[in-house]
């Protein structure tokens, strides 16, 4: 197909992230318009020191590497902007390919000898994974031979004769490094649970996967999570693994008939394995927001083909009338009006986009085999799919295989009821792309993530909306998170690191909090910091004494030994600190001095 080229320079910037939200191109102006076009609509393109992006509109839904729904869409590149190397067309030198139909990318030397190679081998990324009729692309600048200064490109659909833009267009390339602002993998303020999903591959019996895991989990401290791919290990073995990589805690495990478990630090309540492929489980969160929640690990049927899309779309349309049947009075589970609804796992969303839509609007494909549409959270509207972009770098995928044909995709997803519940944090955990200090700070090594899976974990904070989440001592820190519930500790000091916060801890019985100790510079270990044999806390609350030092008044007598002998004044038998009372001050002073030989 010979093209001619215009000189439409279209300066790159920024980072876009790849999260199927589309926001971040508003200001990145498109190629113009073809006004005969019906089936490639529009396009825009940028660029960094790393990445080069595209967008494209489409006329109809497609899956973009699938070929479930028929199509011809190729992006064609020059990748040195010289129209004379590579597939030379008419005024473009073409270096790359990119066919996704086929599913390959043609690669061309200066001399156009042309190579198939997969989209792994140039490093390339898109979303959505699964069908819709836009879509954005990240390409690896080093991976795929980009130059530094021009490219040109332009969208090709070779089942339809059509071109996007009528000529190419030239990207200015951005050579400017773009910053990321990683996520802090700390839960997010005010977060009441912490969920996360998980596909273990079948690794939790491996120990080198296994020790990944237990870092991994270790730093992400959560209270609930959905595995998937764990029909290879027991209940009781997670349980055990869960308990030694967080010491000190207590998990609740149950599994299904499947692959599927649901582990939580809060009790278990009903659990439902007749859902093929999807197990809901009832965590008895009452004590922490006052209503259960209703958590659903989830591992959809895979990969493509209609067979397969058939049996996606079934599940999908089987999970959500159960959950219709949850919120409705009678059946196999009621909850109460409000209680939180937290689905997610392994959805294998590729293909077509109707099971993750059935997920989040409560439209139901086979009304005749599962029931009516409804509405799936407690406002009336739908469900919440939670972006969940990587920590570490601005992409959502969580499954990759680099030596595989097909690209890096979002296949795990969390889908919540924000009618009731706000969420405060949400990211995918990719520790390969994590720095050297930030893996230290969470004890951390870069391989991580991929050795303990092929897929990442998905983690999502979540708080109720509009509760008055229980803080007894009003310090910002919920009780069921607070080292010290009905004291203020709002930074949660706690300077032995037994789980007992300093202002609620007297480690020694010397009558001081430990805060209080570390304040004056007494020794919160020791209940008589200085050797008189009045204790710290006699000293400051009843003697007004200096616990640092054993003689307060520097006369030469300590002072245990001036308030045993009491001034001649005093009248009163047994008052021995001459406050002309007999008071339990007076025996402390006696027994502060029992063994002392005159």
């Amino acid at each position: 197909m010979g093209v001619a080229l215009a000189c439409l320079a279209i300066p790159g910037v920024a980072q876009i992230t790849l999260d199927n939200d589309f926001a971040d191109w508003a200001s990145i102006p498109t190629a113009g318009t073809v006004s005969t076009n019906t089936h490639v609509l529009s396009g825009a393109a940028t660029s960094n020191a790393d990445w080069v992006f595209w967008k494209v509109t489409l006329g109809e839904d497609l899956a973009l590497d699938e070929t479930i729904i028929p199509h011809g869409l190729q992006l064609w590149i020059d990748t040195d902007g010289n129209p004379n190397t590579g597939w030379v067309q008419e005024n473009m030198g073409v270096e790359l390919v990119l066919d996704f139909a086929q599913n390959e990318v043609i690669r061309f030397n200066a001399g156009g000898v042309s190579t198939t190679l997969s989209f792994n081998n140039i490093g390339l990324h898109g979303a959505p994974t699964y069908s819709g009729d836009m879509f954005e692309l990240a390409l690896d600048r080093g991976m795929s031979g980009v130059g530094s200064n021009t490219l040109t490109w332009q969208w090709v659909d070779t089942d339809h004769d059509e071109v996007y833009p009528a000529t190419p267009a030239t990207l200015t390339l951005n050579n400017a490094s773009a910053g990321y602002d990683v996520v802090p993998l700390e839960r997010g303020a005010g977060t009441q649970l912490r969920a996360m999903w998980w596909n273990v591959n079948r690794r939790m019996d491996q120990n080198s996967a296994a020790a990944s895991m237990g870092r991994m989990v270790a730093a992400l401290q959560p209270d609930v999570i959905g595995f998937s791919e764990v029909d290879d290990v027991s209940a009781s073995y997670v349980k055990g693994l869960l308990e030694s990589w967080l010491p000190g805690t207590t998990w609740n495990v149950v599994k299904d008939d499947y692959d599927l478990m649901v582990a939580s630090t809060w009790p278990l309540g009903e659990s439902f394995s007749g859902v093929y492929r999807s197990f809901p489980v009832v965590i008895q969160t009452q004590d922490l927001y006052g209503v259960p929640t209703l958590f659903t690990s989830s591992h959809l049927k895979c990969c493509g083909g209609m067979t397969n899309e058939q049996k996606r779309q079934s599940e999908a349309d089987e999970y959500m009338a159960f959950h219709r049947d949850a919120m409705t009075a009678g059946g196999a589970l009621d909850v109460p009006e409000g209680t939180p609804i937290l689905f997610g796992g392994d959805l294998n969303m590729v293909g077509l986009e109707a099971p993750i839509y059935t997920l989040e609007s409560g439209d139901i494909f086979d009304e005749a085999e599962y029931g009516p549409d409804f509405a799936p959270d407690w406002d009336g509207t739908g469900m919440l799919q939670v972006a969940a972009v990587q920590a570490d770098r601005a992409m959502d995928y969580t499954w990759r295989n680099d030596n595989g044909s097909y690209m890096p995709g979002k296949l795990d997803y969390a889908l919540v009821s924000d009618g009731v519940l706000e969420v405060t944090r949400s990211f995918g955990l990719q520790t390969s792309d994590m720095t050297g200090a930030r893996l230290g700070d969470y004890g951390l090594y870069a391989n991580d993530t991929w050795n303990a899976s092929d897929h990442l974990p998905v983690v999502v904070d979540v708080a109720l909306i509009g509760s008055q989440v229980l803080d007894t001592d009003l310090d910002g820190v919920p009780d069921a998170f607070d080292n010290c519930v009905d004291f203020p500790n709002p930074a949660q000091a706690d300077f032995n690191g037994n789980g007992v916060g300093d202002w609620c801890e007297d480690s020694d019985q010397d009558g001081l909090w430990d805060a209080d100790e570390l304040f004056f510079g007494t020794d919160p270990l020791v209940q008589d910091t200085d050797g008189d044999g009045l204790t710290d806390g006699a000293e400051m609350d009843l003697f007004n004494t200096d616990p640092l030092s054993d003689d307060s008044d520097g006369d030469g007598v300590s002072d245990a030994l001036e308030l045993l002998f009491p001034p001649d004044s005093s009248t009163c038998p047994g008052d021995l600190n001459g406050d002309s009372a007999v008071t339990v001050a007076d025996l402390l002073l006696l027994l502060g001095q029992i063994g002392f030989a005159c």
